[in-house]
């Protein structure tokens, strides 16, 4: 199991500490004022709270969490100074937001782009299983002050989060969030800083009376200057009104309350306290290794009542940072020695649980740079691995030279940090004093050696570099396989780069891979495999590439968030194009774009980009190929700086502009791309411009010139075994050799290219070849190369001109929401049901309808006073987000859009609601002339859609007030529906009609009178007088009144037969 994995199973399993929220003290002030603005704030996505300590920050968002229960989903960070390595930070960012959720860990955490990917996976999981909207609390987000890195990938994920999550930053000082600064300016996020969390005269007084104390709020408020800790303090006793007075503000004031607040820890308890302020969090398994089963006993439940100290967690206590600090100074100046003890055993117990950052960050905090030392030696070798230079780079700098000096590993293993942050020539000197010292292990010396390489690769000193792998095979005994597989790799990398040996990076790599497994590194087996794919792609050996390369994709993604699946995915496109299957390389390249855009890895998206150029190029689609390779080209100018990628991306463009005709610009492009290849010197790159320059002059029938590049590309391709470009350049050189009339010449070059083609996949490349000079081709298989594989390959063609493909007819983009709500509550989106599981809130649903019947839309504060008419409005804020978040979780994000100040319905969505199809139906039928068939028609169609009762489980006043509104709508089209029958003597139809507006309303004279009516003359005089007899006995009952004489006179009539 990797460090990482260790660190997020623990997390997952131990909920306390930094990610758990502190439970809400009974005794706390409830400050309705702040608590209301954090509220009303809700739905701008972003809050942040700045002010020294002892401010209550903690407490107003504890309460303020409280009062979300049900409604968000809160998730807790308590950052610390460990936070400040990315690598760290994305651990916990992690942890927190998923809980027990987390179960996968960064699979590199090399490069800053890679924890963005991990975190992006994070949020994407968040997406499909949050239930409610996330409100994600960072406290103590001061710590980002000291990290680039950690304050961009914070920035990054407040973007990130899903729609509906809100963010609070609580911190000491203003943080170097330039996005958070922006909109904190503009007014799009609430700040509150020290001025609003000071007690008001108000709070104090209430504070005052609370505890039962004399003391004058004024004074306590003057004294204090509203300072919330200090007014606690006095006003429970733990100092004096009168020593307050007499403080002075800043630092003093500050070491005079802490001073007092120690003093009113009970001594008994001050031993046992000093120890305990190591920990990162006091809770119970770490407490009793440091002081005892006993003593932590004794010191517990006082713990949970000691307010002024921190807060009480669901399973143990963290300290106000400022207290920590005072109580590990007062700590290590009381009792020197015993300080030492209790910071080795807690580093010991967080190394032994598996949190080596924890551990790392406490000793180096603690000054122990003996105890750090030795964590470092016994873990830099996998934090390496795992990419946690954040993490090491931080510890390193703690140790002392003198420290330094008699450690060989820890210098071996510190030229390689400081290689990766670009400290080359220091990486030099700390890697030369470790192969000079007789003393250092093989295991130092071959640190050292990776370090150097490093170095040399920073500073372009390709000579030495090389040289360094020669060294290390022969000086250097390397009897640990993890070690071997990394300088297999590195020198694999190394010669890719700079020389395109083909044969003797495949060699390092396989040794590599096997080292890899041995000492089971699964990520740079991982790395390896997806560099080994990549180098049979690039050589073209297309089926082992998409062998290797399908099983490297499968392996990053059972690792999940790896910015690594779209450097494989565009190796994978490559390999497909060199099969030939050029439809695949485009599915399986789009794919690789837009994972790049996921993760936002700008180098893996312009790649991919380029090559999907490329397969685009080899299908014929100029247009589209030349839009990839303008993109591509883009962002090497504005955002990646990599010569590689520009010179091919240029090349392409070059071909994308002659397959549409445009020789002129095609030769700019084409001689462009080779004067910036050569400046980069890779002869891989150089040899793909040659090859595109000798394109570019057979088509300007410059013949001579064409055949003299192609030969160039040849030579070029040739010494580093390039087979696929290989195969191309001497089909492209027996062209311009053909068209030149050197027809002898021609049919040596295919006969060397016959010989190439060993395998039919091996010919794939080559069909757009064959489809530029199909009169070529055609001689070629009649008299030089009549081989069985291009006579197959031929035959598969068409010549016919090949058109851009059509723009398809994109399906809607919105899916279509089908909502019944009359007799029942059933919505489909796209046909799917959406069940009461999917809404997760009643209200939700509630909310969906209420915008169905206001599709003008509505302010928030108007559905919120129609939704929640008994909540505050600050309340009511919240509640209409978490419920909004809700509803388009359950649909679909855009179903619901906000314009100018108000939300709605979308309108580009398609929305059919039963009541729109019951109201426009009526409407239609009353356009039409009255007492015609087509009206009655009409109105029963309008009819059939009112299945029964709006909405029954809604008992909102809006909603009793639509289905009063539509039952009404109902009985009056039955009423008259009834009067047209009865117009027509059919009286059973029109009885029909007045027994259903009764079965809804059973009270109804009119129509109890008119049906009795139209019984007797459809010749049923019994079944009219039960009906009046029937009717008369439940008014009795229910109402205990007689019915009116008119249907006494009604009943008389009927029995007389004088109707």
């Amino acid at each position: 199991m990797t460090f990482w994995e260790v660190c997020m199973r623990r997390a997952v399993h131990q909920r306390a500490g930094r990610y758990s929220v502190p439970r809400p003290r009974r005794s706390a002030l409830h400050r309705e004022r702040l608590t209301a603005r954090l509220h009303e704030n809700i739905g701008n996505g972003l809050a942040v709270l700045q002010a020294p300590a002892g401010f209550g920050k903690t407490t107003l968002l504890t309460g303020f969490a409280s009062s979300l229960a049900g409604l968000y989903q809160v998730a807790w960070l308590t950052l610390d100074a460990s936070c400040s390595a990315p690598e760290t930070l994305a651990r916990h960012l992690a942890a927190a937001l998923l809980g027990e959720d987390a179960t996968w860990a960064p699979a590199s955490a090399t490069k800053i782009d890679d924890l963005k990917s991990y975190l992006g996976s994070v949020c994407n999981a968040l997406a499909g299983s949050a239930e409610a909207p996330v409100l994600l609390v960072i406290e103590n987000a001061h710590e980002l002050r000291e990290s680039d890195d950690a304050a961009e990938l914070v920035a990054w994920l407040i973007e990130l989060l899903p729609p509906g999550a809100e963010v609070v930053l609580s911190g000491r000082e203003p943080s170097r969030l330039l996005e958070v600064d922006r909109r904190v300016a503009a007014g799009e996020a609430l700040l509150l800083d020290a001025t609003d969390l000071a007690f008001t005269a108000d709070e104090a007084a209430a504070l005052v009376a609370a505890a039962g104390s004399d003391l004058s709020p004024e004074r306590v408020l003057k004294a204090t200057n509203g300072w919330p800790i200090a007014v606690m303090a006095v006003i429970s006793g733990t100092i004096s009104l009168a020593g307050a007075e007499r403080a002075h503000g800043g630092d003093a004031w500050e070491r005079y309350l802490f001073q007092e607040v120690w003093k009113a820890i009970p001594e008994p308890f001050q031993h046992t306290l000093l120890a305990l302020s190591v920990a990162p969090v006091i809770e119970r398994e770490i407490a009793t290794r440091l002081v005892g089963e006993g003593p932590w006993r004794q010191v517990a439940p006082w713990l949970v009542s000691a307010t002024l100290l921190g807060e009480a967690l669901e399973q143990g206590f963290r300290l106000n940072p400022q207290v920590k600090r005072f109580l590990l100074a007062e700590f290590e100046v009381r009792a020197p020695e015993r300080f030492a003890d209790v910071v080795v055993q807690a580093a010991t117990f967080l190394e032994q649980r598996g949190e080596t950052a924890d551990a790392i960050e406490l000793a180096r905090q603690a000054g122990c740079t003996v105890v750090l030392a030795g964590i470092l030696e016994r873990s830099s070798r996998e934090l390496i691995l795992q990419g946690a230079f954040g993490v090491l780079w931080r510890a390193y700098q703690a140790l002392t030279p003198e420290l330094l000096a008699a450690r060989p590993l820890l210098r071996g293993m510190g030229s390689r940090i400081l290689a990766h942050h670009s400290r080359a020539n220091e990486a030099l000197e700390a890697a030369e004093s470790v192969l000079e010292d007789p003393t250092a292990s093989a295991a130092a010396r071959q640190h050292a050696l990776l370090g150097k390489a490093r170095a040399y690769r920073l500073l372009a000193r390709v000579p030495e570099l090389l040289s360094i792998f020669d060294t290390v095979r022969t000086a250097v005994d390397c009897d640990d396989p993890t070690i071997a597989a990394e300088l297999a790799w590195q020198e694999a990398q190394v010669v890719l780069a700079t020389t395109s040996e083909f044969e003797r990076a495949e060699r390092l790599l396989l040794a590599g891979i096997e080292n890899s497994r041995q000492s089971s590194a699964p990520v740079l087996e991982l790395l390896m495999r997806s560099t080994l794919g990549q180098l049979y792609a690039t050589r073209g050996d297309g089926p082992d590439a998409i062998n290797e390369l399908t099983r490297a994709a499968q392996g990053w993604r059972a690792l999940r968030g790896t910015g690594n699946l779209g450097w494989v995915l565009n190796n994978l496109g490559m390999a497909y194009l060199a099969v030939g299957d050029f439809e695949s390389a485009v599915a399986v390249l789009e794919e690789a774009r837009n994972e790049g855009r996921a993760c936002e890895n700008v180098r893996n998206e312009a790649y991919a980009t380029a090559s999907l150029g490329d397969a685009h190029l080899a299908l014929g689609h100029f247009e589209e190929a030349r839009t990839s390779y303008e993109e591509a080209i883009r962002v090497c100018a504005t955002d990646v700086l990599d010569e590689s990628l520009a010179a091919l991306s240029i090349a392409g463009l070059a071909a994308a502009h002659l397959g549409q005709g445009d020789l002129k610009e095609a030769d700019f492009f084409s001689r462009r791309a080779t004067l910036v290849a050569e400046a980069f010197g890779n002869p891989l790159e150089v040899g793909y411009c040659r090859l595109q320059q000798a394109t570019v002059d057979d088509a300007a029938q410059n013949h001579a010139a064409a055949a003299a590049s192609a030969r160039d590309a040849i030579d070029l391709f040739r010494p580093i075994d390039a087979r696929a470009p290989l195969r191309m350049a001497l089909y492209r050189l027996a062209m311009c050799l053909f068209r030149g009339g050197r027809r002898a010449e021609a049919q040596e070059a295919l006969h060397e290219l016959n010989q190439m083609v060993t395998e039919p996949w091996m010919a794939g490349p080559l069909v757009p070849l064959i489809r530029e000079q199909p009169m070529f081709a055609q001689w070629a298989a009649s008299r030089a190369l009549p081989a069985r594989w291009f006579r197959d390959l031929l035959e598969r063609q068409s010549f016919a001109p090949i058109e851009e493909p059509e723009a398809e007819e994109k399906p809607a983009r919105l899916p279509r929401v089908v909502a019944r709500s009359l007799g029942q509550l059933h919505i489909t989106v796209g046909g799917r049901e959406v069940t009461d599981e999917a809404w997760a809130s009643s209200r939700a649903k509630e909310m969906f309808f209420l915008f169905l019947a206001n599709r003008g839309g509505l302010r928030k504060e108007e559905a919120a006073v129609a939704l929640y008419p008994d909540v505050s409005p600050e309340g009511c804020n919240s509640a209409f987000h978490s419920n909004l978040y809700r509803l388009r979780r359950a649909l679909y994000q855009d179903s619901i859009i906000k314009r100018d100040g108000a939300y709605l319905l979308n309108p580009e969505a398609d929305f059919e609601w039963d009541v729109d199809l019951f109201l426009g139906g009526l409407e239609s039928a009353r356009r039409l002339d009255p007492g015609t068939p087509e009206r009655a028609r009409a109105t029963e169609e309008a009819l059939a859609h009112y299945a029964g009762p709006f909405a029954d489980a809604f008992f909102s006043e809006w909603a009793s007030g639509l289905r009063a509104q539509l039952l009404d709508r109902r009985q009056q089209a039955l009423s008259s529906l009834a009067g047209y029958h009865a117009s027509r003597k059919d009286f059973d139809a029109a009885a029909e009609c007045l027994e259903r507006v009764l079965e809804a309303d059973q009270y109804n004279e009119q129509a109890a009178f008119d049906l009795a009516t139209y019984r007797m003359r459809s010749g049923g005089a019994a079944a009219a007088l039960s009906f009046l007899d029937a009717y008369r006995g439940r008014i009795r009952e229910e109402l205990g009144e007689d019915l009116p004489q008119r249907f006494n006179e009604l009943r008389r009539r009927i029995a007389a037969g004088a109707i």
